[in-house]
């Protein structure tokens, strides 16, 4: 069995083993095992090629020479995938060329058993709520589909009426085919927008999001990249606190106080000076956005179900529960 250089990796970027066994979901002594080689079954190193942002390849001291077992570029749901750019387009801010893929676009509302929705992220929602009606009649009066999120689905509030089988074999990625698959029926332009991605594998781009199981679950991200705007970040932090740490130990070391003409005068240097380090900072982090571009790594249902559809016309679903919209049963499948 070809020898595993996660440790030697984990050193170079200053990752502790403890912080590592966080990072891919098991226990540290689980991980000691793993990092060695001796537990690391299929799953554990597909993690830890995420995590880590590296193909798996690159995750073993002599890498094979041997072609992946499987094409990275077939659509299989569940599975990890690790995209390079130049195969892809990406989709995650709504202002972007391709942001009406988002859910969250207002651009192509869904209609369901008579009913509108402005996103259909909207409907993924109410469709949550299977089974309480005023519950899906308050989701639709949200004209922001973000902060309906933020309220029904990570709140605590509403949380005990999830539909109890949500996440059971991957039960909500079939009801969010089913809700795509309606905007793809009834929105010519948004099949136009798909029509334009033709050649390139979909992937929804959620680097700048909090690294969440759901996060990697429905998109992808440039780990790499991220590590990349975090060191901006806490590098810009550092030296605005230097910075206002000089200026107060200036002012401590002053023999007299300054008049209020000359203290205003202090505070505004060191307000633009501070300004000037947030900016340059955003300047960093947008650079990298745009220009830094290395691996693409998530299970990226969502980009998955875009692709299906553009490349197919259709998109099959299996709903393996009831699912509910006011009184109307939704279709436990398309397949003809």
């Amino acid at each position: 069995m070809a020898e595993l250089k996660v440790k030697q990796i984990l050193n170079q970027r200053g990752i502790s083993v403890a912080q590592f066994a966080e990072m891919i979901g098991i226990t540290r002594e689980h991980c000691y095992s793993v990092v060695g080689g001796k537990h690391a079954s299929q799953k554990n190193i597909e993690k830890m090629a995420r995590v880590l942002n590296l193909p798996i390849r690159d995750l073993y001291a002599v890498p094979s020479p041997i072609e992946s077992v499987y094409n990275p570029y077939e659509i299989v749901f569940g599975r990890t995938e690790h995209y390079q750019p130049n195969d892809i387009i990406t989709f995650g801010k709504l202002n972007g060329a391709f942001g009406a893929f988002s859910n969250m676009s207002t651009e192509y509302p869904v209609e369901c058993f008579g009913h509108t929705f402005r996103t259909s992220e909207h409907l993924f929602i109410a469709l949550r709520f299977s089974g309480y009606p005023d519950l899906q009649r308050e989701i639709m009066e949200y004209p922001n589909s973000m902060y309906c999120k933020k309220i029904f689905v990570n709140g605590d509030k509403y949380k005990p009426f999830h539909h109890p089988n949500w996440h059971d074999n991957y039960f909500d990625v079939e009801v969010m085919k089913y809700v795509v698959w309606l905007k793809y029926e009834q929105n010519k332009g948004f099949r136009k927008l798909l029509a334009r991605s033709k050649g390139k594998v979909i992937v929804e781009d959620t680097t700048q999001q909090n690294s969440t199981n759901s996060v990697i679950r429905w998109g992808c991200q440039d780990l790499q990249k991220k590590d990349l705007i975090s060191a901006v970040r806490s590098a810009a932090k550092k030296q605005i606190h230097a910075t206002e740490k000089e200026a107060e130990a200036k002012t401590a070391s002053l023999k007299k106080p300054r008049s209020e003409a000359a203290q205003q005068r202090a505070d505004a240097k060191l307000k633009a000076q501070i300004q000037a380090m947030e900016q340059m900072a955003k300047l960093c982090e947008q650079t990298i956005l745009e220009h830094c571009h290395y691996t693409l790594s998530g299970e990226n249902a969502m980009g998955k179900i875009l692709t299906t559809l553009r490349d197919n016309g259709r998109i099959d679903y299996q709903l393996d529960y009831p699912l509910f919209l006011f009184d109307e049963e939704i279709p436990k499948t398309n397949k003809v």
